[in-house]
């Protein structure tokens, strides 16, 4: 079965609705690029628990989930050619794995659980997840122009660059050197050594290890919380 469209779902709403319902709230200014183009405005009154995935279109859309956003499948949050994408959860948001990439911008008022993998990629710096909670994962992959933040902390075995956080050292260097080898299993690299984002998500959706025997015991920060800024 094909999973959900998030961005078809809820009710349909207007942005001045979604503006009203956020007031002053501090991420009302996220709407001011919708102005002239707000593509799919949609809201889902009393949560969403989805046990067979969710997917969202190409945008633009906004979504606003008045409560928790939960599903046992993949939650794939995305958008095609770097249109904006918009989605509020208004309480925690839970999945078994999460993508999230391009113009999709993710804002939880609540704390991210992921039972498995998380990736962040492409966005050009617009790509972002953030939560007032914690963030939990088995593991989570960024590249360079995905952001993610929490303000309770991210709980997480981390790849990403060097740099992304002023305060998070990753756990596994993102440099694209052909370092991947030593990591990961040879089913998620690509021809030059490093983790192909592509394969890596497919391979947490299907259940398939990531990483080489042993990898992740190496990284006893995981189970801790560690900050973001």
């Amino acid at each position: 079965m094909p999973p959900n469209r998030l961005d078809e779902l809820g009710e349909s709403t207007t942005l001045l609705e979604v503006r009203a319902r956020l007031r002053s709230h501090r991420w009302a200014p996220e709407l001011d690029i919708f102005e002239r183009s707000p593509g799919v405005v949609r809201r889902l009154d009393a949560g969403l628990d989805a046990p067979e995935g969710l997917d969202t279109g190409d945008g633009p859309y906004v979504v606003l989930v008045e409560g928790p956003l939960r599903t046992t499948g993949h939650l794939h949050l995305w958008t095609d050619d770097y249109l904006p994408g918009l989605v509020i959860v208004r309480g925690d948001l839970e999945a078994r794995t999460l993508s999230f990439g391009n113009g999709a911008r993710v804002f939880v008022e609540g704390s991210v659980r992921v039972e498995g993998e998380l990736f962040g990629q492409y966005g050009d710096r617009n790509a972002a997840l953030v939560a007032t909670g914690v963030i939990q994962a088995r593991a989570t992959f960024l590249e360079t122009t995905a952001g993610m933040y929490a303000e309770g902390g991210v709980q997480s075995l981390v790849y990403s660059p060097l740099g992304l956080y002023e305060s998070l050292v990753p756990d596994i260097e993102n440099e694209g050197v052909g370092d991947g080898v030593h990591s990961f299993d040879p089913s998620v690299l690509d021809a030059y050594g490093d983790l192909d984002f592509r394969k890596a998500i497919q391979a947490a959706r299907e259940g398939r290890p990531l990483f080489l025997p042993g990898i992740e015991e190496r990284f006893p920060l995981r189970l801790t919380l560690r900050a973001t800024r």
